[in-house]
């Protein structure tokens, strides 16, 4: 371990040197070594239990291991492991499949998500020093306190199953906030480590979608209909955007132009095997993003790129494995067409938008109609918020939209859709307070790239690139990933990322705010 950690890490503080590509490769290694470990599933007998074994072992070695590492560690093994696995579909699927990986390790009543969060908390607190940025802390104030009374005032503590829905409202919160905090207070500890965790990101990443790109060729692993191989249903899916621009500007650049190439058109198979049309239509929101970051006299360039390599991922997916690419064909097609209407699960009036998803079309008017009913557009419904389907009625045969007890009791906690989901349970300005957390990061690298500095010769151009990429996923980071744990956790490496490259770049001294003296000026001032 230690001789590996002297080879991979990279203690540079200096923001003027560039992101070694050997530093990727060597955590692309170990990341491959690691995902095939946590993706060994629980029918192969002893070989999972010592599986699981060796993954529980060096979860408890980010315990005890010098921090620097500790964190290095984790964070490897969060991004290799898989949180949401299945084996087949529909009545063939098998619902006691699982895997090694540590998102999937619980004792009783502690599941993963438990364990997670104690071993993150474990490291922030072993930093000595918390550092918080204002538009954190903001969050931080606004998750404490109105989401709270908003839950005593609409009931959310008070209903049947306010343990499970409320909790799941606050780990949002707490995990989020805590990761953000982590990281932040990791890159003010350990600047040197900056650019380690950046290769970690990327190598792990590259390492995790290697092996759904396997899945997906051989038609194994989870399944989007019967014998049809969606590659995975990981949290970390919808982190291939990062991969697709990433290769793309490489080629731009001219650096690494078959890596790049290689990286794309997997990539892209990827983005379509996945068949997740939020996550095609928020890797289109990127690509805005992407253009205003390098500028519109390289649009051609890039468009260029990105079309024939698009095509030639898509010929791939066709080639390789040509029934999961008509069954995708068919699902892409109801993003303009929309489905038959005799194939409505909900009762809407037929439109464009409620042809491609009936379910998150109703909850958009009864989510709505339940927030004007309560007066609480402001600040929602809080924490364990519900919302009755008293506008458009749910039907009772969609087992998979809602919990048993939702269509019991008639009130439903989640949406299926980041903005619903938000306004339900903290309303318009926890809602900006919220999106601020991926937006800020976003703006403040948008002053700083507007003068395409990243292009000249004298530049870090491979770090350039890599946090231009994070820059262009944080809308699919906010809208596709705010759902698990896991997704959270990389959210938060993300935003920190962000911001910590901006200040270094920017000013020579890192901002930061102590919490224990912003809640002594926040008590003096309210006193």
């Amino acid at each position: 371990m230690s001789n590996f950690f002297k080879s991979a890490v990279t203690k540079d503080n200096q923001i003027e040197h560039d992101l070694s590509f050997q530093s990727v490769l060597w955590f692309f290694l170990a990341g491959a070594f690691l995902v095939a470990v946590s993706d060994v599933p629980n029918d192969w007998g002893a070989l999972f239990y010592l599986a699981r074994g060796f993954l529980i072992l060096l979860l408890f070695a980010a315990f005890v291991i010098p921090r620097p590492q500790a964190l290095i560690l984790l964070l490897m093994l969060a991004l290799a492991g898989q949180d949401i696995v299945s084996s087949g579909y529909g009545e063939y699927a098998d619902p006691g499949y699982a895997t090694a990986s540590i998102w999937q390790i619980g004792f009783g009543p502690v599941h993963s998500g438990y364990i997670i969060f104690g071993c993150l908390l474990w490291q922030l607190l072993r930093m000595g020093k918390i550092t918080v940025q204002p538009f954190v802390f903001r969050a931080i104030v606004w998750f404490s306190t109105v989401p709270i009374i908003a839950a005593i005032i609409y009931g959310g503590f008070l209903t049947e199953n306010a343990r499970v829905e409320a909790v799941v409202d606050i780990r949002f919160a707490v995990m989020l906030l805590a990761s953000i905090m982590l990281f932040l207070s990791f890159y003010k500890k350990y600047p040197q480590y900056f650019k380690t965790l950046l290769a970690i990101l990327i190598g792990v990443l590259l390492a995790r979608h290697l092996m759904d790109f396997i899945y997906v060729i051989a038609n194994i692993g989870p399944e989007i209909a019967q014998d049809v191989s969606r590659g995975s249903e990981d949290s970390a899916k919808g982190a291939v955007v990062i991969l697709v621009y990433l290769g793309i500007i490489l080629i731009m650049t001219k650096r690494y132009v078959l890596i790049g190439v290689t990286m794309v058109i997997s990539s892209v198979v990827l983005l379509v095997a996945y068949g997740t049309r939020n996550l095609w239509i928020t890797f289109m929101l990127g690509i805005p993003i992407f253009i205003v970051f390098i500028g519109l006299r390289r649009i051609f360039s890039f468009l260029v790129i990105g079309v024939l390599l698009t095509t030639a991922g898509l010929g791939t997916l066709f080639i390789a494995n040509p029934t999961t690419a008509e069954l995708i064909y068919a699902r892409s097609k109801t993003l303009i067409e929309g489905r038959p209407v005799d194939k409505f699960g909900v009762a809407v009036e037929s439109n464009i938008i409620s042809r491609i998803d009936q379910v998150r079309y109703a909850q958009i008017f009864n989510v709505f109609d339940s927030i004007n009913r309560r007066y609480a557009w402001l600040w929602g419904t809080g924490y364990g918020g519900y919302y009755e389907d008293d506008v458009i009625p749910f039907p009772s045969d969609l087992p998979t939209a809602f919990a048993e007890y939702s269509f019991q009791t008639g009130k439903y906690y989640r949406t299926h859709q980041f903005t619903t989901h938000m306004f339900l349970k903290y309303g318009l300005l926890g809602w900006l307070c919220i999106i601020s957390l991926w937006f800020i990061p976003g703006i403040v690298l948008f002053k700083m790239y507007r003068k395409r500095e990243m292009f000249a010769k004298n530049q870090p151009i491979i770090l350039h690139c890599v946090v231009l990429c994070l820059a262009a996923f944080l809308p699919t980071g906010m809208l596709q990933t705010f759902w698990s744990s896991k997704g959270l956790f990389i959210n938060g490496m993300i935003i920190a990322s962000c911001m910590t490259f901006a200040w270094k770049k920017q000013i020579t001294s890192f901002p930061k705010l102590n919490l224990t003296a912003s809640f002594r000026n926040l008590k003096r001032s309210l006193t």
